[in-house]
């Protein structure tokens, strides 16, 4: 099953930035993802120098191989305007929904055990 999630880029992290040593020239975005978890995911090599603070991005969630549970976790796409703005806003209101789903069903008191 191939699985992408929106994020947006709240900090990027390159091998030249202030503060960081690194041993490869990689680029690391910090992401807010659309369910509110924050990630440091990889971005792909072809887009590192493209990527900005604040970029609505799409990161490849997809096994790395058929026979391994890990993920790539890896920003393959970003997404800037309009159409960035509007996946973002769909997926903050499944989370929204999902939370209140949660949020309702546990407000709710416990069953009490019958016999």
């Amino acid at each position: 099953m191939d699985m992408f999630h929106i994020g947006k880029v709240e900090k990027i992290v390159l091998s030249k930035s202030k503060g960081v040593i690194s041993a490869d020239n990689t680029v690391q975005a910090m992401t807010r993802m659309w369910d509110n978890n924050l990630l440091l995911l990889e971005v792909d090599g072809k887009i590192g120098k493209e990527i900005k603070d604040g970029d609505y991005v799409i990161a490849d969630y997809r096994p790395i191989s058929d026979n391994s549970p890990n993920r790539k976790m890896r920003i393959t796409k970003i997404v800037r305007g309009d159409l960035g703005k509007t996946i973002w806003k769909e997926f903050e209101k499944e989370h929204d929904k999902r939370k209140f789903k949660t949020e309702s069903a546990s407000a709710q008191p416990p069953m009490p055990y019958i016999r």
